[in-house]
């Protein structure tokens, strides 16, 4: 499996959770194939990423085993998805990844038990985040 193959699959796992498609043991069925499937794929940075994106699907999967008020699996999910996406230019994804932390933020405020765990999914999309800062500059030099 290559990175954009990764991709595609790792698309529609998220699509599944939002459609409400996905149970918990499916989801983590998911993350074992999709962690075999890829070691030793691609570039480094590739590796980081897709590393990053199933530590998220696991990240995820310890929310929906927890009970809350609100649908935080189908919002973290949802922002995830958005903020992973590679279209648009470097500070459009920049922009799509900053909204998902600050979306997945505001839930962790309204959701007490789950703070911690919601605030630990957003460490993934600061990860991507530097990577494309780093990446804008290097495009853009001062």
């Amino acid at each position: 499996m290559n990175y954009d193959e990764f991709n595609t699959e790792y698309t529609k796992v998220l699509d599944k959770i939002q459609r409400g498609e996905c149970s918990a043991s499916a989801l983590a069925a998911h993350v074992v194939r999709l962690r075999k499937a890829t070691e030793g794929v691609g570039t480094p940075a590739e590796r980081t990423q897709i590393s990053n994106d199933l530590d998220a699907l696991g990240q995820m999967l310890d929310l929906s085993r927890r009970s809350n008020t609100e649908d935080v699996w189908t919002i973290t999910s949802d922002a995830l998805r958005r903020a992973t996406s590679g279209e648009g230019t470097t500070a459009e994804r920049i922009a799509r990844v900053e909204e998902s932390i600050a979306e997945i933020t505001s839930v962790a405020e309204r959701n007490p038990i789950e703070r911690e765990a919601l605030l630990q999914s957003t460490s993934t999309l600061k990860t991507l985040l530097a990577s494309l800062k780093t990446s804008l500059t290097v495009e853009q030099p001062v």
